[in-house]
Formats: C-alpha cells, sequence, structure tokens
C-alpha cells in the first residue's frame, strides 16, 4: 500500500495560494492505464504548463508519495493506489506543481462509460482552511499574556547550560536582556536562600526519571535589590541520577497577594490575642448566610464555659437585657445608630446567671439595599467599676481598637463634658486626645453649615432631646480655627446612652472626613495631577494662544505680502508648540512604571515649561555642569517639581510684591544619617526656593499630611503626593520656612549609576530616496502635504483614506510581486479601520511589510507600544519633510 505524505504548511508564494480553497477544481480526462487524456485550464495553471503539455502524462506522477521507487511498474503502483482510494471517497494527496513546494489536494475519480478514449474523469481541489487548533489557540493565549506582562515563561535546560526567559519574566525582575541570568547556575542565584527548596531546580526524594507538574512560590531577587515573591508552575524533566535536567513553565508576580497575606496573619495573630485570652470580647454574626461566631473572651465575659455557648444569633439575644431583643438579635442591632455603618456605643449585657453587665460596645454592619440586616461584627470590652463611679471611661482597655478606627469617636457624660477621645478625633480636631477630656463638647467640635457658614446645632443637646436617634448627617462641617484656615467637611452622628431605668448616660458622637477614605495613593497622584492641569489651564491657553499668534502673522505676511522673513519665527513657535504638547501628554498620562536615567537640567526646564505658564514671577534655574543623573520615572518626578514650583507661585502675596521662585540642583556625598533616613552616599539635591509668604510653624509639621490644605479650594493632595513619590524612588525631602520671607523645598535623589544616553545629533537635512510608500491617513489636508514632501523627496507614493483602502492596495502591489518599500500609517480613522488593525491584517498578507506609524500622540510610552508590536518607526505629528526623509532613509535602508 502506498500512503500519502502528509501535508506540509502551505507557504505564502506557493502557485494559486491566494486563491480560495472553495472555489478552485482542476479537472482532468483519464484513460484506463492513468494516463492524461485531456487537462482543463485550471490544471495547466495549477501545475504550471502549457496548453497539451500534459496530455500522456501518468496522472500519479503530479503528486508526491513518501514512497519512492525507480523501478518501471512504480508509477502503475501509484495509480492503482490512487485508484482504489478515490474512486470510494476523496482522497488526501500532495500536488507537486513544476515549481514550488506540494500542496494539500482533495482528489476524486468517477468511472466514465461511453466517453471516447477517456475511461475516468478526475477533480482536484484544496481543501477548506483548518480550523485554528486547541493548541494554537493556547500558544496564541501563551503569546498575549507574554506581551501584556502578565505571565513570564521561560526555560531552564542543566544538561545544556542553557536559560532561556520571555521578555515578562524579565519585567518582572526589572531586568534588560543582558541582564538576564544566561545559565541555570546564575538563575540559581537569584533565589531567596531560605526559598532553595522550592524552586523548580529542587527535585523531592524517591522520586521516578520523566517529567513531573512542578508548582511553587519562592522569592527572586529584583535588580533593584528588593525581593520578589513569584508563583511558579510547570514540568521538570527527571535524570536518572534523581536531579532536575530540564524545567519549562511560568511564573507570575504574586508578592502583592503574599504581603496581604502576611498582613492578614498579623491581623488575626493580634486579633487571637485581644480576643482569645485577653479581655476584648470579639463577635461575627453572618446572617446571610447563617454562620454565627463567638470568641472565647465573648463567652468568659457572659459567665459561659469553653464550648458552652452556642454558635448562633440566639446566644447574642439572650445577652441582652429583657424587652430589648424581642424582634431577635438582628432588629436589635439594626436599631443601633440608624443611618450608620459603625458604632460605639455603652450598653448593659446580661450574663449566664442573670446579671447586669456594663461594657463598650464597638460595631460594624453591612446592611442591604432592603435595609435587611447581612453580617455584624464588633466587640466588647467591660467598663471596671471604678470608671462607673468617677464618670470616666478606662482609655487603656479599648484604646487599641479606638485607634484602628478610621471615624473619630467623642464620648460625653450626661452634663455634655467630654469622657474620651480617640486618635482619629484628635487628629481632625487638631489636639491631642487627651487635651480635650472634660472640656465641654460644644467648644471642642464647633459645627458650622458647609454652605451658609452659620453656626451648627450641639450634636449632644441633639442626642439628648431628640424622639428618636438622628440618622447620619452631612450638612456640616468643623469650625476653622482662624478666619483663613478652611473648614474641613464631616458626615457625624450621635446617640445618648441611658441606662436600664432611662436615665441618661451620656453621649456617644462619631465622625469622619468623608474625603479621606474616597481615594487610593495612586488615585490621589491622579487627582492631583488634573488638579494642577485645571489650575494651569488658563495659563496654558494663554501660552499657545502667544505661539498661534506668531504662527498665524507669519502665514498672513507670506500669503498677503509675500513676506517671508517671519516664517523661521513661525517654525519655531510650531516646535515650542509641540514640545508644550508632549507636556501635557505626559503629566495627564502620569508615570509608566519605566524608569529611565534623566539629565537634571532639561527635567527641571521640561517641568517649568506646565508650571510656569503664564506666570509673571522671575524665575531662575542653575544646574552645575557635571551634576550627576538621576534614575527615575519621568512622568513622575516632573509632577513633583512642578507641584512644588505651582505651590511656591501661589504662595505670593498680591502686588506690588514682586515674586521670585529660584531653582537650583548639585552632586553631593551624604554621610550615614545627614538626611534622615538616606544611607551615605551620592545623591542629587533639588531645591525650589521662593519669596513668597512663608509657612506657619503650626502647619509645617502637617504639610505632607493627605487632604491637609490652607488653601480655600485647595485639597490638601499636592505636597502628599510629591513626599510619596520621592520616597518610592529612594529620596527624601525637607522643607524650610519663614513667615514674610519664603519656603525652600529640598528633595534628595539617589544619583544614577549610568551615564545619560545620548544619541548623536545629526544636522537636519533632506533624505532623499527612491521607492514606493503607501500613506494612509484620513485627513485630505495632511494627505495632500504628505504626498507633497514625499514627491519632493523622490519618492513615488499611492493614497488610501482608511485602512481596508491601504490593504486593498497593499495585496494588490504584492500579488504582482512589487510590494510596498514603507507603509506610513495613521493611528486614528474616523468611522473606518485605523492603523493597528490595519497592519495586524498587512503582516498576515506579507510579515515583511515595513510600517511607520503617524500619530498626534508624541508621548514615548505611545511609541514604546507599538514599536514592540512590530512597527519599523514612529513619526510624531507635526512633521517636517527632513524628518520624513530621516525616517523613510532608516525604514527603507541607506540611512
Amino acid at each position: 500500500m502506498i500512503d500519502p505524505a502528509s501535508t506540509p504548511a502551505q507557504p505564502a508564494h506557493a502557485p494559486g495560494a491566494r486563491e480560495a480553497a472553495e472555489d478552485f477544481c482542476a479537472v482532468f480526462a483519464l484513460a484506463a492505464d492513468g494516463r492524461i487524456v485531456a487537462a482543463g485550464p485550471s490544471a495547466q495553471a495549477f501545475w504550471q504548463t502549457g496548453d497539451g503539455e500534459m496530455i500522456g502524462e501518468a496522472f500519479a506522477s503530479l503528486f508526491a508519495f513518501e514512497v519512492v521507487s525507480s523501478e518501471p511498474d512504480f508509477l502503475q503502483a501509484q495509480w492503482e493506489a490512487v485508484l482504489g482510494g478515490a474512486l470510494a471517497q476523496p482522497l488526501e494527496l500532495l500536488a507537486q506543481p513544476r515549481e514550488g513546494a506540494p500542496r494539500a489536494v482533495r482528489v476524486r475519480l468517477e468511472q466514465v462509460r461511453g466517453a471516447a478514449g477517456a475511461a475516468y474523469f478526475a477533480s482536484v481541489r484544496l481543501p477548506p482552511a483548518p480550523a485554528a487548533s486547541e493548541n494554537d489557540e493556547v500558544i496564541a493565549a501563551a503569546r498575549r499574556l507574554d506581551e501584556s506582562g502578565a505571565i513570564g515563561f521561560f526555560e531552564l535546560d542543566w544538561t545544556a547550560g542553557r536559560a532561556r526567559f520571555s521578555t515578562a519574566w524579565r519585567k518582572v525582575l526589572g531586568l534588560t536582556a543582558a541582564e538576564a541570568p544566561a545559565t541555570p547556575a546564575a538563575w540559581a542565584g537569584l533565589i531567596h536562600p531560605e526559598d532553595s527548596a522550592a524552586s523548580p531546580g529542587h527535585a523531592p526524594r524517591r522520586v521516578r526519571a520523566g517529567e513531573r507538574t512542578f508548582a511553587g512560590e519562592f522569592r527572586l531577587r529584583h535588580q533593584r535589590g528588593h525581593w520578589v515573591w513569584v508563583h511558579c508552575t510547570g514540568v521538570q524533566t527527571i535524570a536518572e541520577s534523581g536531579e532536575v535536567a530540564r524545567f519549562a513553565g511560568v511564573h507570575f508576580d504574586i508578592t502583592d497577594r503574599r504581603e496581604l497575606e502576611d498582613a492578614l496573619a498579623a491581623n488575626d495573630a493580634r486579633l487571637q490575642d485581644l480576643s482569645g485570652g485577653g479581655p476584648l470580647a470579639a463577635f461575627e454574626l453572618d446572617f446571610a448566610h447563617g454562620d454565627f461566631w463567638f470568641s472565647p473572651a465573648w463567652a468568659r465575659l457572659l459567665g459561659y464555659a469553653e464550648g458552652e455557648l452556642a454558635p448562633e444569633a440566639d446566644s447574642l439575644s439572650a445577652a441582652l437585657p429583657l424587652g430589648e431583643a424581642d424582634d431577635g438579635a438582628a432588629a436589635w442591632l439594626l436599631a443601633r445608630t440608624p443611618g450608620g455603618d459603625a458604632s460605639v456605643e455603652t450598653v448593659l449585657l446580661r450574663t449566664k446567671d442573670g446579671r447586669s453587665l456594663p461594657v463598650v460596645l464597638g460595631l460594624h454592619r453591612t446592611v442591604s439595599r432592603k435595609g435587611e440586616l447581612l453580617r455584624a461584627v464588633g466587640f466588647a470590652c467591660p467598663v471596671p467599676a471604678g470608671a462607673r463611679e468617677e464618670g470616666a471611661l478606662p482609655a487603656a482597655l479599648v484604646e487599641e481598637t479606638f485607634a484602628a478606627l478610621s471615624e473619630g469617636v467623642l464620648v460625653c457624660d450626661a452634663e455634655g463634658a467630654v469622657l474620651f477621645a480617640n486618635a482619629t478625633a484628635g487628629r481632625l480636631l487638631g489636639a491631642e486626645p487627651a487635651a480635650l477630656a472634660r472640656r465641654p463638647l460644644a467648644e471642642v467640635l464647633r459645627l458650622v453649615h458647609r454652605e451658609s457658614g452659620r453656626p451648627g446645632a450641639d450634636p449632644a443637646d441633639l442626642a439628648l432631646h431628640a424622639d428618636r436617634t438622628p440618622t447620619l448627617i452631612a450638612e456640616h462641617a468643623l469650625a476653622p480655627a482662624t478666619p483663613e484656615a478652611p473648614s474641613v467637611p464631616i458626615v457625624w452622628s450621635a446617640r445618648a446612652v441611658r441606662d436600664a431605668a432611662g436615665r441618661v448616660l451620656g453621649v456617644t458622637i462619631v465622625f469622619r472626613d468623608p474625603e479621606e477614605m474616597s481615594l487610593t495613593p495612586d488615585e490621589r497622584t491622579r487627582a492631583n495631577r488634573f488638579e494642577s492641569l485645571g489650575l494651569k489651564a488658563g495659563a496654558i491657553a494663554h501660552d499657545f494662544n502667544n505661539l498661534l499668534a506668531t504662527i498665524l502673522g507669519a502665514v498672513s505676511l507670506a500669503r498677503d505680502n509675500r513676506d517671508y522673513s517671519a516664517l523661521g519665527d513661525a517654525e519655531q513657535a510650531c516646535d515650542a508648540a509641540r514640545g508644550l504638547t508632549r507636556q501635557l501628554l505626559a503629566f495627564a498620562k502620569g508615570g509608566g512604571a519605566v524608569q529611565t536615567v534623566c539629565a537634571v537640567r532639561p527635567l527641571l526646564e521640561d517641568a517649568l515649561k506646565i508650571a510656569a505658564a503664564g506666570s509673571d514671577a522671575e524665575i531662575t534655574l542653575h544646574v552645575p555642569e557635571g551634576t550627576d543623573a538621576v534614575l527615575v520615572d519621568r512622568s513622575q518626578l516632573l509632577q513633583v517639581f512642578q507641584n512644588l514650583v505651582i505651590n511656591a507661585l501661589q504662595a505670593m502675596p498680591p502686588p506690588p510684591h514682586r515674586p521670585r521662585v529660584q531653582l537650583r540642583a548639585r552632586s553631593l556625598m551624604l554621610a550615614e544619617q545627614q538626611v534622615p533616613e538616606l544611607a551615605a552616599g551620592t545623591y542629587v539635591e533639588f531645591e525650589i526656593r521662593d519669596n513668597g509668604s512663608g509657612i506657619a510653624p503650626e502647619h509645617l509639621a502637617r504639610i505632607f499630611d493627605p487632604f491637609f490644605t490652607t488653601k480655600k479650594h485647595g485639597t490638601g493632595l499636592g505636597l502628599a503626593t510629591v513626599l510619596s513619590i520621592v520616597r518610592r524612588h529612594g529620596g527624601q525631602i525637607g522643607v524650610d520656612s519663614q513667615v514674610g520671607v519664603g519656603t525652600a523645598f529640598t528633595v534628595y535623589l539617589p544619583r544614577a549609576a549610568d551615564p545619560v544616553e545620548t544619541a548623536a545629533r545629526r544636522a537636519a537635512s533632506l533624505r532623499f530616496g527612491t521607492g514606493r510608500i503607501l500613506l494612509m491617513d484620513d485627513d485630505p489636508k495632511i494627505s495632500e502635504l504628505t504626498s507633497a514632501m514625499l514627491a519632493s523627496l523622490d519618492y513615488k507614493y499611492d493614497l488610501a483614506r482608511n485602512g481596508a483602502e491601504a490593504i486593498a492596495l497593499y495585496q494588490r502591489y504584492l500579488n504582482i510581486g512589487r510590494p510596498y518599500d514603507a507603509v506610513i500609517l495613521d493611528l486614528t480613522v474616523i468611522g473606518g479601520m485605523g492603523g493597528e488593525e490595519c497592519f495586524a491584517t498587512l503582516r498576515q498578507l506579507d510579515p515583511e511589510v515595513r510600517a511607520i506609524v503617524a500619530s498626534g500622540y508624541d508621548h514615548d510610552d505611545y511609541a514604546r507600544k507599538f514599536l514592540e508590536q512590530g512597527f519599523c518607526a514612529y513619526l510624531a505629528k507635526p512633521y517636517r519633510v527632513a524628518d520624513l526623509g530621516r525616517i523613510l532613509k532608516t525604514v527603507i535602508g541607506g540611512g
């Protein structure tokens, strides 16, 4: 039996490669011995023969077989094999054209009766395109994961002493391709000394030779020196010696998860210490799932032996005073401070033997939209008898619990004197908690209406005389300490505490700043960035209008008066506008978590372009030659210096004061602890000094606190963001201020170990060339202008308005063997296919396509993204003829 060869992958240049499989059919008339009697035009074209050339040839000779022989009867044997297989059903064979690689086809034979000279009719068709296999989909998914940076792929071969790592693997550790380990031994040097047994290079004892799956978690050393937790999974190949011979797998960064787990474990340990053998009686009641828990301390508090208290909601009902839990524990818990999620109050609990026990009860509830209680978690601490007699709460018993709350808590007696304040209350009220004790509540918590500024009600009076407990109130703010200071908005609730006889014991007030928990650190950084843009929007528009005035005036002179003398000024104004736009994009987008070595002077100059826009202040910049560079996320450092300059300008007194801001930078050597929290070494010192109003001494210690501000419309995010960014870069910031003289902020950043990469400067020149260019842009004016540029550079060109037209033009020239030398693609096409999608299709047609991005987004992160996708160059709009010529010469060759 003669078996056809297995089908190889079809090359792009094979004959008929672009014909649709369902439309192709080659037909033959065959004699009884398998010789060709007649062949159709499609057959002649496919096998690349002329008219009549195939007549008399053996039909079997048109195909490639795995078994070959020089015996005379071999062709006859092949024909009999084809005849036996193709009469009953289509037979898979490999057609062999005169030139090119074999192609898979399906052959069907039908017997013909009564036809002169023909015994069989043969039809040859292309099989339908195979669907992507599951393996292909897995490989494609893996490639997408690697490109996204989510999962890093790697392979270790101890036998060959070779190691290979994907881009995403290196990115997790901050390594470049040159820094990646080249051998398994070098890779093992990155593993934490305590984790070597958990790595894929370690094999368990008494393991059989062969392949086995592996999964483990261990730490690897980052390029910057810290440890990164990774989860690794893959396949180990175990040699006969029991050692690992090879490993292939993936890893991904789980540092955040491990840190969270460690924090949760520490929190759980603290809770166990407090609620197990300690005095803190805790409980959790999950009404949604029927899961209830009471700590051992809760059982001891109520007089129950270990294991005696049943884990059910009725156990809480049994601990409540008679008559208060007739509607069940859930109803009683819902009645605590209606409208609020959290509360702290003094209540009476009933022990196992019926005694009343005063406790401080803290509670947090989760309520559904329908008002149903889903979950309640809380604690209780007994109030010592001595404290009840003296009318003061024992803060030592509950201090740790109250300190963990984000809400401010004030506890007052029946006369309205403050008995207790937690740390959050002291911070929000601007005083030490101990200093608030015994002071009247109306003096400590002075409320004003946010809109009108009129004094608000006394919370204690409101709670004591209300028919019901007030809901959460959000219309007030804390009265400012001085007329110049801002008011701090709060939401609050107050509840009167009564004993079993209904007598008032006191009042508990819970309040918070609603803005404090609304933003994560990253969200605060973004909010500050957009706040700065909003502050400078008018000034930036002013600078843009000045630049446009220069451009429009030069164009008007050239067109109306034929005076071209100002065109050079217009070109410089275009460059300045382009630079300002680039800075706006970088500032609005923020950092891309990519650190680069940056020279100090250009960094400060770019910061001033935004921060000093529209200012009439005298601004000076002094950076000595030879000042070291810094390794930073450039966008984040721009935000640091823009914040500091904006703050300096906003701190200026009104005219006739002449504002001045000085920026200085220098390299210096610091001794150990010369600057707190900085190790000894070489640093770059930045100083931003102003002659503004200065910062009051009482505010100086709080200026870096999130949401602290003395500005009427400020958010208090600017300096908190500055401090966070500087410390993330291994630096420190200090401040020196004198009221009426001015303020100086000093930033210290480690110097970069490597120098700034500088590209060789070349004079701008027109780069003439030869070739055909395909330009795709939906803007007629840009297409017309770029066409003129291409013509002036001696290039031939074709224009397309969208991706579909560009693909059709490229396909046409590719079919005749003359693909375009380069393709320039606009990214955004309104209502049509854009450049990114078009490029993906062009690469399928021609993997060697040379494509250039043309985009108005002049930002390094955008350029890096598209270059990594396979584009050859990034052409930022606007561009000159020389810019276009240089990029084309580089992409096509010869530049």
